[in-house]
């Protein structure tokens, strides 16, 4: 017989390959083709469309990577173990499960067992509990495949998967492989901080407010600059080979020279942006 245990394990593979979220996928790799159909049909659709808005806005930094979004998630996990139950949380609620009731703080699960949000006419959410307080779920396309606490407040009914036997055994929480995301112009997030953190201590400037987290126009440049002493192709956007080449530097610093600090004056804005973009530094109107 299939077992919690087995689905809990399974879901959190989605966790470990650092999963991404797209409304109606079930563990697909993501491409590019992908997004911007999914674009187009969007714009073509918005209404009928309305629930892929989000994975449009935030879709394209799951490129390369498998996604899901929520029910896939549990149905995935499920299939993967011999077990077919519905796509879509109230679904699984109204078909699927062979016990189920409110969830109350202090209960103590089955490794396994289906945790939702909502109310009594609508669970709009569902995630698979994995042991020691620990829900991973596909939250939305903004975080891809996260982990939360079963007690924090959201979770609040539970269910039991029919023909699926349960018991109490944690399963060993993992660490998520470290994979960075393609960031580039307009991204915001915690890779955005690293990658800028990173320019600065390589000497290059993201602009006044530093790591930010805000991928705009400095951080751009500075990429670009930094791409361009990298020998890489200077397109501004931060992917696999820029992060590559970001960690080499890092972890293995050139051993430092004096440096100085050079002003030129009477350029024009152009000139002037142009000797930023390659070399770093800030420019001031005279």
């Amino acid at each position: 017989m299939t077992t919690g245990y087995q689905i809990a394990q399974t879901a959190l593979e989605a966790y470990k390959c650092d999963g991404g979220y797209i409304w109606g996928q079930m563990g697909a790799t993501w491409t590019a083709a992908k997004q911007a159909n999914l674009k187009k049909n969007y714009e073509a659709d918005p209404e009928g469309m309305k629930n892929y808005k989000s994975s449009v806005q935030y879709g394209s930094q799951w490129i390369g990577h498998r996604v899901w979004d929520c029910a896939g998630l549990c149905r995935w996990a499920a299939k993967e173990n011999g077990i077919a139950i519905h796509s879509g949380s109230n679904l699984i609620w109204k078909y699927d499960l062979s016990s189920k009731g409110a969830f109350t703080k202090g209960m103590d699960l089955p490794v396994g067992a289906l945790v939702f949000c909502g109310n009594d006419q609508n669970k709009s959410h569902v995630g698979v509990y994995t042991g020691d307080n620990i829900v991973t779920e596909a939250s939305s396309p903004r975080v891809g495949v996260i982990q939360s606490a079963l007690d924090c407040g959201k979770w609040k009914y539970w269910g039991l998967i029919k023909n699926v036997g349960y018991d109490f055994t944690p399963v060993p929480q993992p660490e998520p492989e470290k994979k960075h995301k393609t960031i580039k112009k307009g991204s915001t997030g915690p890779d955005v901080v690293e990658c800028q953190q990173d320019l600065i201590q390589l000497g290059y400037d993201v602009g006044r407010t530093g790591a930010d987290g805000i991928y705009g126009q400095k951080t751009e440049d500075a990429v670009r600059a930094f791409q361009k002493a990298s020998g890489l192709t200077a397109d501004g956007i931060c992917g696999p080979r820029t992060w590559d080449a970001l960690d080499a530097a890092i972890s293995n610093p050139e051993p430092k020279e004096d440096l100085y600090t050079v002003t030129v004056r009477h350029l024009t804005l152009k000139d002037a942006e142009e000797i930023v973009a390659k070399y770093g530094g800030s420019m001031e109107k005279e």
